[in-house]
């Protein structure tokens, strides 16, 4: 990579937030959160490397390292990047800026930005007044007397900060933005649906809310002495805040995820009047396999560049011990399938699940009932690009 660096760059035009923006009255309702962060250029490729300012940390203002693409940086020429639509990219747990990631949605006509949020930079060697990490563990839940000094709130407001810098970019429209996030950046884009109405769309993957209730977070949850517990939940649950969400939100997940169980993640998705489901048999938990869902950039394609949206099943109705359900799909249909476990291992991410082959035809999907015993089971749809959708989860058992 050629490294070249440049001079902090300090915008001179200021660009506030629209008036409407939720983030007025939450935590992030300072003066600096709706400005355009200054930055600077430390290094030029494929993906742009800089560094720009967070809020006060410790007594000064934090840096936050990013990478910056385009399909005019994949190029070397940036004079044919107009009007693009661009992506705020949230990485998950033991992450960082993921270079790779941000070079792969240029590749699809994005602007992309890609934040670390763990005070790190290139390499992810400690950058000069970026967030501290205790040990080198990133402290998820630690309630502090300062409020700038916990990690949450820092990590939501970089995301913030990098949505501000993204819609500044003069090859970027700011009508048509939207945000993903793998694992923890799950979580973070879950609550930022409900706190920047900016968005277009937003997309978690794995990550939603209720924490505290039924997740591999909650043992750290429950570590906590109970007034500090509770201030985490009020002040950074996504529960707490997606409802509020304005944007359509697709939520991708797989059945037996080991860090955000079923349970909690129907409560979360419940919770958003505008939402689509990409629930999976067996799909691993890491950063790479949770980008490389297609139906991600199919869904956020068809709210950013009006390509056709990813269909979408309609309440499910027992009908002569068959499972009826609609379907709206302006895509033609190539497969259907009910998947369901009678599996009664004590935690959701150790069951078993079976999968049957179903009838798709003219958008009505027709499946036998799931056999006795069945606990949990959900139907599912692909379309010709090979995209899925699901149901929303069936959690009781039939009734005819």
């Amino acid at each position: 990579m050629t490294i070249r660096i440049a001079a902090i760059v300090f915008l001179t035009s200021i660009i506030y937030l629209p008036a409407q923006s939720q983030i007025k009255g939450t935590l992030w309702d300072v003066p600096a959160i709706y400005k355009t962060p200054a930055y600077e250029t430390i290094s030029s490729d494929s993906a742009i490397g800089i560094v720009y300012t967070g809020l006060n940390y410790r007594d000064t203002t934090q840096r936050v390292f990013a990478y910056y693409a385009t399909p005019g940086t994949l190029s070397g020429n940036r004079e044919g990047d107009h009007h693009l639509p661009a992506v705020v990219l949230v990485h998950g747990g033991g992450g960082t800026a993921f270079r790779e990631w941000a070079i792969l949605w240029a590749k699809k006509g994005y602007a992309a930005i890609a934040m670390d949020l763990r005070g790190n930079g290139p390499g992810r060697v400690h950058l000069e007044n970026g967030f501290v990490e205790p040990g080198g563990k990133t402290p998820y839940f630690t309630i502090t007397p300062s409020l700038e000094d916990q990690w949450m709130y820092q990590a939501v407001a970089d995301v913030i900060l990098a949505h501000n810098l993204l819609r500044s970019m003069p090859e970027v429209d700011s009508n048509r933005t939207a945000i993903t996030g793998i694992s923890w950046g799950g979580i973070i884009t879950s609550l930022m649906a409900g706190v920047d109405d900016r968005y277009k769309a937003a997309v978690p993957v794995y990550g939603c809310g209720y924490l505290y209730e039924n997740s591999a977070m909650k043992k750290e949850l429950d570590l906590l002495a109970t007034a500090d517990r509770q201030t985490w939940v009020q002040q950074y649950d996504p529960s707490q805040y997606i409802g509020k969400a304005g944007m359509p939100v697709l939520f991708v997940n797989g059945t037996n995820d080991g860090h955000f169980y079923l349970d909690s993640y129907a409560k979360t998705y419940q919770l958003v009047r505008s939402r689509n489901l990409s629930i999976k048999v067996g799909l691993k938990h890491n950063h790479r396999y949770g980008w490389e869902n297609e139906e991600v950039a199919g869904f956020i394609n068809s709210y950013l560049n009006h390509t056709p949206p990813l269909a979408i099943i309609k309440k499910i109705a027992i009908k002569k011990n068959r499972v009826i359900a609609s379907v709206q799909s302006s895509v033609p249909l190539s497969a259907a399938a009910l998947h369901y476990t009678t599996d009664t291992a004590a935690l959701l991410k150790d069951k078993q699940w079976q999968t049957v082959k179903v009838t798709v035809d003219k958008q009505m999907i027709q499946s036998p009932l799931p056999p006795a015993g069945t606990l949990l089971w959900f139907l599912t749809v692909i379309d010709e690009r090979g995209m899925q959708t699901s149901s929303e989860i069936q959690f009781q058992p039939l009734r005819q």
